[in-house]
Order: C-alpha cells, then sequence, then structure tokens
C-alpha cells in the first residue's frame, strides 16, 4: 500500500470512529437536552442549605482495594470525576495534585472517580502522577455516582466539595482554576 492511501485509510477509520462515538453519545436518552443544560449550566453552584454526602459511598481504587468517602469525615473534601477521553479533565489533573500536594496536610482530601474503562484508568494514571486516590468501576457505576452527587448533565469534569462537616458547600461542572481553587480551599479548610 502507498503512503498515500495508508495515510487516507488512517484518516478515514479516524473520522469512523468519531462518527461512532458521536452517534453512540447522542442516541443516550435526552442527549441533546444534556448537551444544552451542560452548556448552560457549567461552573460553581451552591449546595441547599444542609445538604449532606450521601453516608456510606463505597469505592474501589485502582488496585482494587474498598475505601469509603466516610473515611475523609473531618477533611474538606473534593470528590473530582473525570476519564481519560475528557480534555478539560486531563488539563485539570496537574492543578489537582498541585492542590493536593499544597494543602493535604492541612486537612484537605481529594478523591477521583474515574468514569472510566478501569483498565484505560489504570493505564493512565502513572502519566497524570496521581497523589491522591483515585477510584475506579463500571462507568454505569460511576454515572450513578456522579448523579447521586448532583450531577444531572453527566458533564465533565465534575467536582463536588465536602466541608469537614460531610455538608456539600458546592458543585463545579467544568475546570476550576488553580487561583479559584485555592481561594475555594483555603475559606473551607478546618480550622
Amino acid at each position: 500500500m502507498s503512503s498515500a492511501k495508508s495515510n487516507l485509510a488512517i484518516v478515514a477509520a479516524c473520522v469512523l470512529a468519531l462518527a461512532a462515538g458521536v452517534a453512540v453519545f447522542l442516541l443516550r436518552p435526552n442527549a441533546a437536552q444534556n448537551l444544552d443544560d451542560a452548556s448552560a449550566s457549567v461552573g460553581a453552584t451552591p449546595a441547599a442549605a444542609n445538604e449532606r454526602m450521601p453516608a456510606g459511598l463505597k469505592l474501589a481504587d485502582l488496585d482494587g482495594r474498598a475505601f469509603s468517602l466516610d473515611d475523609y469525615k473531618g477533611k474538606l473534601l473534593i470528590v473530582n470525576f473525570w476519564a481519560t477521553w475528557c480534555a478539560p479533565c486531563l488539563h485539570e489533573i496537574p492543578v489537582l495534585v498541585k492542590m493536593q500536594e499544597r494543602y493535604g496536610a492541612q486537612g484537605f482530601q481529594l478523591v477521583g472517580p474515574a468514569v472510566d474503562d478501569i483498565e484505560d484508568a489504570r493505564r493512565a494514571a502513572p502519566g497524570l502522577k496521581f497523589n491522591y486516590p483515585v477510584a475506579v468501576g463500571t462507568p454505569e457505576a460511576m454515572l450513578d455516582l456522579m448523579t447521586q452527587l448532583g450531577n444531572e448533565q453527566g458533564g465533565l469534569p465534575f467536582s463536588v466539595l465536602i466541608g469537614a462537616d460531610g455538608r456539600v458547600l458546592e458543585r463545579q461542572l467544568g475546570e476550576y482554576s488553580e487561583v479559584e481553587l485555592a481561594a475555594l480551599i483555603e475559606k473551607n479548610l478546618p480550622r
């Protein structure tokens, strides 16, 4: 096969893969509405007064060890949903790693559930240099957890800020900037 034909075959395969991915997404129930809702509501939203994190949320880390979000009571917790195929998620992760490093000793904890294929998350993790627990499970289970925590649209990245007392303080659909995240953490660190 000539080089031009080989390149054309590669381009065609990429276009078909992209079209298939878009078709799968759009065939989900309410996908068009979800796209509109997600773009209209990107950003931070405060939680309802006295809203609490659901108790007993069990997760598994990249090595299959079970843990619970309840393990982090008494800490300021951000649960950040991400995926290997989500460019904004991958852009945000170095900021999250930096925040965990900067504020971890002061009572801050990140947990990163991957809304992704377990093996894809495991392969990507070393390059992303996580310094906080990454949770894995079936994409369906992670989507269910994300919905329980308030993300009706299913957009990523999605973060939930939970106070040391277990109250949900804020939800963020979309990336945090380093400046806004540092200010949010400093404002809410346990005293």
